[in-house]
């Protein structure tokens, strides 16, 4: 089934709606500017796709949450938030670890928190916030990470991490 959107007098873009299982066989012969694929449950309004699109412009960022900004040997690191495998705090100081690297930043593990996407990270322990993409496995009370790193769930957080976890895999559509 195909459906066409008109216009919508929205005056940036011409938008042509399609709801079918073969997409780029309804526009094979159109060129596009920009084409934007989205699940069908989390659709994203023409308003919203303006927005992000002016906002993109005038910073060069994108709508998402995707940049970590560190201070880090005297100079500022910026960094993917897709490569965080997770921060970990002792003694007042906080570490971001992305692969085998760890970072070793001035900040509050709190003030960290605040920096980073809710729908990706959680805090596991009074030490440790995961990024969920990366987590290898999950066994009892401990949280194997792709580094091959071993992390331990508070009693008090387990319920919730379980929660949080079992709806980011169900809205990423990953295997159990």
């Amino acid at each position: 089934m195909i459906r066409y959107c008109s216009n919508n007098g929205n005056g940036f873009f011409k938008i042509d709606c399609f709801s079918t299982e073969e997409p780029f066989a309804a526009m094979e012969d159109t060129p596009y500017d920009l084409i934007v694929i989205y699940q069908k449950k989390k659709a994203v309004s023409w308003r919203e796709i303006a927005k992000w699109h002016r906002a993109g412009r005038k910073r060069g960022a994108s709508p998402d949450i995707t940049k970590y900004t560190a201070y880090f040997n005297g100079r500022i690191r910026i960094l993917d938030t897709r490569d965080i495998l997770y921060l970990e705090s002792y003694q007042r100081k906080t570490s971001v670890v992305v692969g085998r690297e760890r970072l070793r930043i001035k900040a509050k593990l709190n003030e960290e928190e605040g920096k980073l996407p809710k729908d990706f990270f959680i805090r596991i322990n009074r030490h440790n916030i995961i990024n969920m993409q990366h987590i290898r496995n999950v066994e009892g009370e401990t949280v194997e990470m792709g580094n091959g790193e071993t992390l331990y769930i508070n009693d008090g957080r387990r319920k919730i991490f379980e929660r949080y976890y079992r709806e980011f895999i169900e809205e990423n559509s990953m295997i159990l």
